[in-house]
């Protein structure tokens, strides 16, 4: 399962594989005769622990690259989630290739699934606590990625059951604080904004305390990101700005982490969005172990 391709795919994926090949595998090359190299094994990725699986389609293409005949074997589908102790697939190459080709794997499979994994922690969680009747509140990343795999690891939120925030710069229209530290005046950045927006794009602005948000939601802001605000305040201020417009969208940021979601459920909000489950999600631990 994909849920969307990720783009250029080959062309970045033969990317990693010249970053960590290099000129070529020296070690392989010195301790296996060419006859030794051609052989086919078969190598299985193990869960040490619970997680939801993500990389899967990555793992078989980087594998594919180097040997057109290899395949891969997997018991457990893209997103769904292993158990402590299983085995999560088998791999089967030409010994050089798996050789080359397995840290590599490893690496994305890991780090995949372990912001797969932290992802569908929030998600879990937050439904379980949201209030019935309440509008859907959904879980999204930030642009907190690393440069060159912001593809894979917004693709891991939605693996997770997350949704994606805007992808780049060019993907929303979002007027941040420090944007208004330039302007210094809401009314007249949004203005501003209107002006030139393209159509259809909303307008969204971030707002680091009440005075800002109410101003916001009263001169036309689509959307207001509640910014690093206590939740008694959050509580206060989301009903006011409930009360003048009703249907704004609003979104929570800033240290949300899984103990807190019991509160910010019960908050009459749209979107979650944490920046940790992509800048903070430790790799899922899985391991690679070639077989006899």
């Amino acid at each position: 399962m994909m849920l969307e391709p990720i783009p250029f795919l080959d062309e970045v994926l033969k990317e990693f594989l010249r970053e960590d090949i290099g000129g070529g595998d020296l070690t392989t090359l010195a301790v296996f005769s060419e006859s030794e190299r051609k052989t086919i094994v078969k190598a299985s990725l193990h869960a040490e622990k619970k997680g939801t699986l993500c990389g899967t389609p990555f793992a078989e293409r980087l594998l594919r690259i180097l040997d057109p005949s290899s395949s891969a074997k997997w018991n457990y589908g893209e997103g769904e989630v292993y158990p402590e102790g299983e085995t999560i697939g088998i791999l089967e190459s030409r010994l050089s290739d798996l050789l080359a080709a397995e840290r590599l794997i490893l690496n994305l499979v890991k780090h995949l699934s372990g912001i797969a994994s932290l992802t569908r922690s929030y998600v879990d969680r937050v439904n379980a606590c949201r209030p019935s009747g309440m509008r859907p509140l959904r879980i999204t990343e930030t642009r907190k990625t690393l440069p060159g795999l912001r593809a894979f690891q917004k693709y891991a939120v939605r693996v997770g059951g997350g949704q994606n925030h805007r992808y780049d710069l060019h993907g929303g229209i979002l007027i941040k604080d420090n944007h208004l530290a330039v302007s210094r005046s809401v009314r007249g950045i949004l203005e501003t904004a209107r002006r030139n927006a393209p159509h259809p794009f909303r307008i969204e602005i971030e707002a680091d305390t009440p005075e800002q948000a109410m101003e916001a939601c009263q001169f036309g802001a689509d959307a207001i990101l509640l910014d690093n605000m206590p939740f008694p305040v959050l509580a206060e201020l989301v009903g006011h700005l409930r009360s003048n417009r009703r249907e704004i969208l609003l979104e929570v940021s800033g240290g949300i982490t899984l103990e807190r979601l019991p509160q910010l459920a019960t908050l009459d909000v749209d979107v979650l969005s944490v920046g940790a489950l992509t800048h903070s999600s430790p790799d899922a631990p899985i391991r690679l172990d070639f077989l006899d």
